[in-house]
């Protein structure tokens, strides 16, 4: 038997969902099961529930349970709640903002070991690598580099990525978004960036990467969308 205070049931089951001992079915084992195990009230197992989910460890599903999402050195590493922040916002958000999508590389490749560890999706299954330039009133504002399982995310076309690749997989896929964790980055401008955006006098971009997880706790996305700092702001409102 082990501890029963908040803590030790939110460390127990964290360290269990680390070390893959739930792995075989991606579930927690259910409220009543938990609350035999650890001989607490449900309020107890839900409150550490909710704290692996707020760590972005699991995701709870109706009919489901509560879904275990993939965990990687590098998946772990993105635990930055950034879920209230939008994306990206035009300085000039009061002025009409014309927007156009161009598709600078589609293809599909097999992830090797670099994209591995780049990206956390297994060594040998197939991606979409996609490159996308986001033209906003004239200027090359962003460029996103997007890697789908081509597996979980099948049929992606330079159509579909030239619009809403989500609304796709929503839409015509009838797939679940359920967790998209990120991380907000300054860093060195490098070769790519210069070559598809209108940086100016920046020699950095904002980067923010992002991994998408679907309701089966399986990952589908990584992405990175680069952004020129001085003309994109993030809001955020903060009530008490």
């Amino acid at each position: 038997m082990v501890e029963t205070n908040n803590k030790d049931i939110y460390s127990v089951l964290k360290k269990r969902v680390l070390n893959g001992q739930y792995n075989i079915k991606m579930r927690l084992p259910t409220e009543d099961a938990l609350i035999d195990e650890f001989t607490v009230s449900r309020y107890a197992i839900r409150k550490a529930i909710k704290q692996l989910a707020d760590d972005g460890l699991v995701y709870s599903v109706k009919g489901k349970g509560v879904v275990i999402l993939e965990q990687t050195p590098k998946t772990q590493e993105i635990n930055l709640s950034l879920e209230k922040i939008g994306g990206l916002q035009s300085l000039n958000s009061d002025q009409k903002i014309d927007r156009k999508t161009i598709i600078a590389d589609f293809q599909q490749v097999i992830v090797d070991d670099e994209l591995n560890k780049k990206t956390s999706f297994a060594i040998g299954i197939p991606v979409y690598a996609i490159k996308r330039v986001r033209r906003i009133n004239n200027k090359n504002a962003v460029l996103d580099i997007n890697y789908f399982n081509a597996q979980v995310v099948p049929g992606i076309t330079p159509e579909i990525a030239k619009g809403s690749i989500y609304s796709y997989i929503k839409g015509d896929l009838a797939m679940k978004i359920a967790v998209v964790k990120r991380q907000l980055r300054i860093e060195h401008a490098c070769q790519l960036d210069y070559e598809n955006l209108n940086l100016g006098m920046n020699n950095c971009v904002g980067n923010i990467i992002s991994f998408a997880f679907n309701d089966d706790g399986k990952q589908f996305e990584y992405t990175e969308s680069h952004f020129i700092p001085d003309n994109f702001i993030f809001n955020q409102i903060i009530k008490f």
